[in-house]
């Protein structure tokens, strides 16, 4: 006959492996709200930052403007990567931001994009204000933090005024390059990381770095939200030797060691 053990005996065999296996917990879920020109980049990450923080990241990409208005109004984002240092001020104004984490992190450049058809130079802002274009495009010159850099590069060259009729606005910086990609303007300002992403226009003009204005990727922790911890240890990932690589390997300039 074959033995058998009683069902108590089994219960309790049960409860002692349960009870000796260790507990397990869902990754923290972390909000990151981020500048479109980054999407690419830290989607790039997102696998090896959420192995090395245990956490699990989901994002939210837009103008850098448009972030720090909805992280004011509803409170969802653990974490705020901006294109401008002065949205990142307006949400440590409203006591949002954790001073601690803020770290500014990361520049970049800009450059004039066109069709590969484009056959007049551009070698300057005077050429740009010159050139035969009916459209150029840009991020959003009142508010997006591209549009804002390329209106005051423009300024500061004295051609603002000439090039502002012609400008065609869009809602970030991939907006303006899309509008060059699909032929609704010849010309745009936009970044040089985000130029990279669209090899079939061409790079007419590289702003000089003593030329262009001061561009800063800010990011830090927010407050006020369930993971602080595991948001600052997402900051702190951002600034290291790994996400560094992987920054300058998209193009941008790495700030911050």
């Amino acid at each position: 006959m074959t033995s058998r053990t009683p069902l108590p005996g089994i219960i309790l065999a049960l409860a002692s492996l349960a009870a000796a296996a260790p507990e397990s917990r869902p990754a923290p879920e972390i909000m990151v709200y981020a500048a479109t020109s980054l999407r690419d980049v830290l989607q790039e990450m997102t696998p090896a930052c959420e192995k090395a923080t245990a956490v699990h990241l989901v994002f939210n990409f837009g103008a850098s403007n448009d972030l720090a208005r909805q992280i004011e109004a509803a409170h969802k984002a653990d974490v705020f990567f901006s294109a401008d240092e002065s949205w990142m001020d307006k949400v440590a104004t409203a006591g949002l931001v954790d001073a601690t984490s803020r770290r500014v992190l990361l520049s970049n450049r800009l450059v004039v994009v066109g069709a590969p058809d484009v056959s007049y130079p551009v070698g300057s802002a005077a050429d740009l204000a010159r050139a035969p274009a009916k459209f150029i495009s840009l991020a959003n010159p009142d508010a997006v933090p591209a549009g804002k850099y390329a209106k005051a590069w423009l300024e500061s060259q004295g051609q603002w005024a000439a090039v502002q009729p012609r400008v065609l606005p869009g809602v970030d910086v991939r907006a303006a390059l899309a509008a060059v990609q699909a032929g609704a303007a010849e010309l745009g300002i936009v970044y040089s990381t985000d130029a990279a992403l669209a090899p079939q226009l061409r790079v007419l003009y590289t702003v000089p770095d003593d030329e262009g204005p001061r561009i800063r990727y800010v990011v830090a922790a927010l407050q006020d939200r369930p993971h602080l911890e595991a948001a600052r240890a997402v900051v702190a990932w951002t600034a290291g030797a790994e996400a560094r690589a992987v920054f300058q390997r998209f193009g941008f300039i790495v700030l911050e060691s």
